[in-house]
């Protein structure tokens, strides 16, 4: 723990120089033979010998622990922080303030950090502390945008009676808040597969997938013999044969584009909303059972790492990606064309590509008629409003999909 003394002005007289000049005047008034003054000066040392000595141990034995009743919520939602400082000790602690660092705007009640802290204030709570006893503090948190946020370190300040010596000592307590994007509800929304084989099923009966068998029915003469189910003709006794469900594939891969957006702050609420737009799209997309991946240029808030979560459809998909979600930065870790034509590579077989960003820019144009012309599906959300009509995806002829979503 790093420590750190302040002398306040009040504590002038009693700072080292004083302490030097009473000394010198005690000793001078004990040689002149002047009584009274050596017994107040003497009284005043003892007194600062005894102040100095219960500021030095003042905090010894305490503590602090930080609990939240969540640590993953979504945006508008409330957590509540408790707060409990314990003084395990048989020294009283006449006064003891906590200071508790987190994100501007969690708290309406928030002192502004110093400027070395932008974005972060301090929680600031008062008591006074007997020996081997413990005070709680509990205050609801609101957390209002979606992002990775650090809450801690927490400083303890104490002292002497008289507040003559404060003693500081920071705790490195930290806890980390995912606040997820927004997710809106989508009422009708199709994303149409280039493959005829896969796992989720067509709306027309034009190809079928032969593992996946829906039933079965009489013969006929154009039927393949390969198709007859031998143990359902065994019970008709007549020539059954296999019935298989359509289905198209319906593999997921949603690639975010963070250098595609302007870094200006009046193009924040852009950037957010286009981080709403691909978590509606991955919760709707399995909620159906389809498997979705996440790909994004981006240094994530925790890792510095690009986000990169294979599609797929376990229970634990979902809350992936919508913490990497969570965790984006508007750092980009590498150029989207490059990250886009490394990953693609990597993908299965019928994988639909779906992208999600602002504009689409020359050499991205360029990627794209290529990836179309050597057959991947790619599907272009376009978010914001692009300041040139030619940058927007419909005018480059590209598919795009149409999600509503509130403005």
């Amino acid at each position: 723990m790093e420590e750190r003394f302040s002398t306040q002005s009040a504590g002038l007289l009693l700072s080292r120089v004083g302490l030097f000049v009473l000394l010198a005047g005690l000793l001078l008034a004990a040689w002149h033979g002047q009584m009274v003054i050596v017994i107040v000066l003497g009284l005043t040392l003892a007194a600062a010998g005894v102040t100095r000595l219960w500021s030095r141990f003042s905090l010894a034995g305490v503590s602090c622990q930080r609990t939240l009743s969540e640590q993953r919520v979504f945006p508008g939602e409330f957590i509540e922080l408790k707060l409990q400082l314990s003084n395990r000790k048989l020294l009283p602690l006449p006064w003891v303030q906590v200071d508790d660092e987190l994100p501007l705007g969690f708290a309406p009640d928030l002192v502004a950090a110093p400027e070395d802290r932008p974005g972060f204030g301090f929680l600031s709570k008062a008591a006074a502390l007997l020996w081997y006893s413990k005070v709680t503090w509990k205050s609801r948190l609101i957390c209002p945008n979606r992002g990775y946020y650090t809450l801690g370190p927490t400083t303890i300040t104490s002292g002497d009676i008289f507040g003559f010596y404060p003693r500081s000592v920071t705790q490195p307590l930290t806890d980390h808040v995912i606040v997820y994007p927004r997710i809106y509800p989508i009422a009708q929304f199709s994303i149409p597969a280039l493959y005829p084989l896969g796992n989720a099923r067509a709306e027309k009966a034009i190809f079928e997938d032969p593992i996946r068998i829906m039933g079965v029915r009489d013969y006929q003469p154009h039927d393949s013999l390969r198709r007859i189910h031998w143990k359902a003709t065994a019970r008709q006794q007549s020539l059954q044969v296999k019935v298989f469900e359509p289905t198209t594939t319906l593999d997921i891969a949603l690639f975010f584009a963070v250098d595609t957006f302007k870094l200006e702050s009046r193009y924040d609420n852009d950037f957010e909303h286009a981080i709403s737009i691909a978590a509606s799209i991955a919760r709707y997309s399995m909620d159906k059972g389809d498997p979705v991946g996440l790909f994004v240029n981006t240094r994530l808030a925790d890792s510095g790492q690009s986000a990169r979560i294979l599609p797929g459809s376990t229970s634990y998909q979902l809350v992936a990606i919508l913490e990497a979600l969570a965790k984006i930065t508007r750092i980009p870790s590498s150029s989207f064309e490059d990250f886009l034509n490394q990953e693609r590579r990597t993908m299965p077989w019928g994988t639909t590509i779906i992208l999600v960003l602002y504009e689409v820019s020359p050499s991205l144009h360029v990627l794209l008629t290529t990836m179309r012309e050597a057959g991947c599906k790619v599907l272009v959300c376009q978010t914001g409003q692009a300041e040139k009509a030619e940058t927007r995806s419909d005018a480059l002829n590209y598919p795009t999909l149409e999600v509503p979503m509130p403005s």
